[in-house]
This record gives structure tokens, C-alpha cells and sequence, in this order.
């Protein structure tokens, strides 16, 4: 299935026919992928943005985003159904370029897709608009008043690659406001989002015509500002340098979303220690690290579990160990590169000079064999990312306050808290730790699948785009009375009667 090229790039077809290929190989020398990618020029971006313009403006806007939505789950459908060609296509390729495992992009693409399918998309809209026809004629919101949503023209979106499935949730994002997209994929992982766009258009052809997916190398000044200068709106995912520069380089008036590195941490209450439920709990636990080999933001680095439990962090830390080394055969770690390697190796010698000195208590636990994971526990708390590929801190912590004093100045690089909790302190501590400014709290074990009606960095995936017009209603006024001129009286005082 992965033989000969692959069409690394989506272009509408009457635009594709215009421009010119060239092909390219990804990844390592020794098991590169060869690639047919489009020539990109300054002049071809501007091209395919006014391409793409011209065609919501034809297509979408006068198009009932109802409709929109339909099609766009079954797009997901089509994703998740095991024989048909969109999801094998996916998973052979995406595996092909090595960072992740079959059963791994199997697993990426049902939870990326699942939330969207059967009126998944519609019901996000209608969680965030309260209603899709807002997009397209003004609609009654909850106190009455007529609003009408506007939506950018087209988005530029900037993918990075360190998660199958990323770049999904911002195209159907972008289509859903009815808006064009014109997405430049990472060098990381340039195969899921032209195939999406294939999909897209394969279903429905004037949805596809609003799309352009290109890949160019990443800090080419010229092509960025290219985009850049055009784009009325921008959705940017990328390291802390990359995403300042794109947001120095915008229009001055565009709509700008940029989503910069960040992990995430999970808290353990003592309630939840017991011996009945920890299996339960670290397999949960296990699960979030093991997804995606802690590439993504929604991947927990760091454990707090408090002491007083029927059993103790300790244990959750040794049963965490045993949950992943389960999960090496289900789930299997992708390859690190030689820098990823070696920041694992270099982590795990750090931690077993703290375990021979006694430092914080340390005690480090590892994978039968290799580096498939690695759990570090220790006492009290700090936050410190690991190296990610299943590298692990459990903190052993006396409550909440402890944690939040070490989070709440970090708080800008935590996307999501892990929450194992039971009874009425499960909603404190929600409490509690929301108050820290983290965008999300979720059951542990759930990490990796947010909820559509969620937010990502603490925004919404639609409204921040949008426009609203308010139409106001007509207020009967009474009319003003005028003042009536006094009546005139007659008076005979004074006058003789004629004789």
C-alpha cells in the first residue's frame, strides 16, 4: 500500500492542474520516504488564497453550515471505518514514516475521529454557538437578541507533527465556521492532512474546493510572510520561538491563535488509594502516559499522589510501572531519534545517582528491557517535563496546596490536569486546581480524548474566529402629545350695547 509516491500535498483540482511538483525524501537516510510535494512559490500562495477564497465565497457562505456539518462526519466516519481506504492509507503511511506504531495511529485516529462522527460535529457547533444556523442568518441566542456569526474568509494553519491526528480538529474547525483553510504541514508528519483533504473532497467536491495543504521548509521567511501578509485569520501550533514569529509577522488586523509547547500532570487523592482500586487507577494512569509517547500536550509528565492512603505513592508508582510494561505488547512505543535517545539515558543516569544518594527519597523503576518506560518516585513536589517516550515522575505529595504552590507559576505550560479523585473532595479539588488558570481537568485515563465541547489552551476552536452582529429590535415609541393652545374666551366687560 506504501509503494511508489505519495502525494504529500492537497491542491483543488482545477488549481493542482496550474503548478508544479517536485518530489523529496523525509526521514532518516536509511528508511527515508519519497514524497511529491508542489513547487511553492510567493506567487503560488497567493494563488491558492485567492483560489480557495473564490470558492467559500461560491460554496459556502450561501450554504447552510447544517449541511457543512453532515458531510464533515461522514468524513470522520469514513475514518473510522477498519476496511475503507482513508483509514488504511493513514495508518500504513503514517506508520511508514516511522514515529508511531500501527496499533498506536489505529488508537489516534479512532479517538481523534470517534467525537466527530454521527453528529458529533453538529453537536459541537450547537455546544459553542448555541445553534449552527448563527452562522448563517442572525438567530435568537438564550436572552432573545438576533446574532449572526461571521467567520474569517480563510485561515492559515501552521501544523506541527508531534501527534497523529493534529491537524483535524483545526480543519474541521475552519470548514465548520465556514471558512476556507490554506495548511502548511510540519516535516515531522506531512501525510495525515492532504489525505483528510482528499477525503474531504472526495465526499463532498465543493467543500474540497476550499482547501490547500502544502508543505515548504519550515523559516522560509519569504513563503511565510507570503502567507502571513494575505491571511485574515491564523492558527499556528510550534515551538515558543516559531509561534512569536508568526505573530510578529501577521496582518495587524488578523484574528491570530497560536498553541505553543505545553504538558500536562495528573493529581491522585488518598480516598482513591485503595487496594481494590489502584490496578484501576494505574492502568488509567498508564494509559494517558503510553498514548502517543507523551508527545502531545494532553500527555502527563508528572504524578501527584497524596500520602494517607489506604496504600501508599509508592505503590501507585510500582503499579504504574507494571500497567506500561502491559501495555508494551498492546501499544508499542515508537523509536526515539538519537537526541530523544540520549536525553532518556541521560535522565534516567541522573535519577539513579539521586537514588544512590538518597536525595528526595528517589527510586527509579525501568522496563524489562531497553528504555520502553521509565518511572521515577520521589518526595514531595516540583515540576520538571520529562523526555517523554514514557518517562515518568510520581511525586509523593501531603495535599493539594503542596501542588499548587509548584504549579501555579508554571501554569502557562500546563494544558490539562488529571483528576483520580472520589466523593465530595473529587469537586474541591477541581476547585482548587482550576484556580491555577490550568484550561482543563478530566478524569484520569481520559487525558488523551477531550471533549469537543472543550477547549484547547483554554479557548474554543470556533468562536475565537468569529464576528457577531447583533440586530436589534424595534421599539414601538409612543408619540409625544403636543400641548393644546388654550381656548379663547370672549369677554363682553367693558362693552356698551349699540342702541
Amino acid at each position: 500500500m506504501t509503494s511508489g509516491l505519495y502525494d504529500a500535498y492537497y491542491l483543488p483540482r482545477g488549481v493542482a492542474a496550474d503548478g508544479e511538483s517536485t518530489v523529496q525524501r523525509f526521514g532518516p537516510p536509511h528508511d527515508a520516504i519519497e514524497l511529491r510535494l508542489p513547487v511553492v512559490t510567493s506567487a503560488a500562495i497567493a494563488y491558492w488564497a485567492r483560489s480557495i477564497a473564490a470558492a467559500r465565497r461560491e460554496y459556502l457562505l450561501c450554504r447552510p453550515a447544517a449541511q457543512i456539518h453532515r458531510a464533515l462526519e461522514r468524513v470522520a466516519e469514513r475514518f473510522l471505518e477498519p476496511r475503507s481506504a482513508a483509514r488504511e492509507n493513514a495508518v500504513a503511511w503514517l506508520e511508514r514514516s516511522g514515529r508511531f506504531s500501527a496499533p498506536m495511529i489505529a488508537r489516534a485516529l479512532d479517538d481523534t475521529f470517534r467525537p466527530l462522527a454521527r453528529g458529533g460535529v453538529t453537536r459541537w457547533v450547537n455546544a459553542e454557538l448555541g445553534g449552527a444556523s448563527a452562522l448563517d442568518r442572525p438567530m435568537p441566542d438564550r436572552k432573545g437578541v438576533a446574532c449572526r456569526a461571521t467567520s474569517p474568509e480563510w485561515v492559515f494553519q501552521i501544523y506541527a507533527g508531534n501527534v497523529p491526528g493534529l491537524p483535524v480538529w483545526p480543519l474541521f474547525s475552519a470548514l465548520a465556521m465556514k471558512s476556507a483553510v490554506l495548511a502548511k504541514t510540519s516535516s515531522q508528519e506531512p501525510l495525515l492532512a492532504p489525505l483528510l483533504a482528499r477525503t474531504i473532497a472526495e465526499e463532498d467536491e465543493t467543500l474540497g474546493a476550499c482547501i490547500a495543504v502544502a508543505w515548504w521548509k519550515g523559516g522560509t521567511e519569504e513563503l511565510d510572510r507570503a502567507a502571513l501578509r494575505l491571511a485574515p485569520a491564523v492558527l499556528a501550533f510550534g515551538g515558543e520561538s516559531a509561534i512569536a514569529a508568526v505573530a510578529r509577522a501577521a496582518r495587524p488586523d488578523a484574528i491570530v491563535v497560536v498553541h505553543g509547547p505545553k504538558v500536562s500532570v495528573a493529581y491522585v487523592a488518598r480516598e482513591a488509594l485503595t487496594r481494590a482500586a489502584l490496578k484501576g487507577a494505574a492502568s488509567r494512569a498508564a494509559l494517558d502516559v503510553a498514548l502517543y509517547d507523551q508527545q502531545g500536550c494532553l500527555s502527563p509528565h508528572a504524578f501527584y499522589v497524596e500520602r494517607g492512603g489506604e496504600v501508599g505513592p509508592g505503590a501507585f508508582a510500582a503499579a504504574l510501572g507494571g500497567a506500561l510494561e502491559e501495555l508494551r505488547g498492546g501499544i508499542p512505543r515508537g523509536t526515539p531519534g538519537p537526541h530523544a535517545a540520549a536525553g532518556i539515558q541521560l535522565y534516567r543516569a541522573q535519577a539513579r545517582f539521586d537514588e544512590a544518594t538518597g536525595t528526595r527519597g528517589t527510586h527509579v523503576l525501568g522496563a524489562s528491557e531497553g528504555t520502553d518506560w521509565t518511572v521515577v518516585y520521589e518526595e514531595g513536589a516540583r515540576f520538571e517535563p520529562s523526555p517523554a517516550y514514557r518517562t515518568v515522575r510520581v511525586h509523593s505529595v501531603s495535599g493539594v496546596e503542596e501542588v499548587i504552590g509548584v504549579l501555579a507559576p508554571e501554569v502557562r505550560y500546563i494544558e490539562a490536569v488529571g483528576l483520580e479523585a472520589r466523593g465530595s473532595r473529587r469537586p474541591r479539588l477541581a476547585a482548587s486546581l482550576s484556580a491555577t488558570g490550568v484550561p482543563r481537568i478530566a478524569p484520569l485515563g481520559s487525558l488523551q480524548t477531550p471533549t469537543p465541547a472543550g477547549t484547547h489552551g483554554g479557548v474554543h476552536r470556533i468562536s475565537q474566529f468569529l464576528r457577531w452582529t447583533t440586530v436589534e429590535r424595534m421599539v414601538a415609541r409612543a408619540s409625544a402629545s403636543r400641548p393644546s393652545a388654550p381656548r379663547s374666551r370672549r369677554s363682553t366687560r367693558g362693552k356698551s350695547r349699540s342702541k
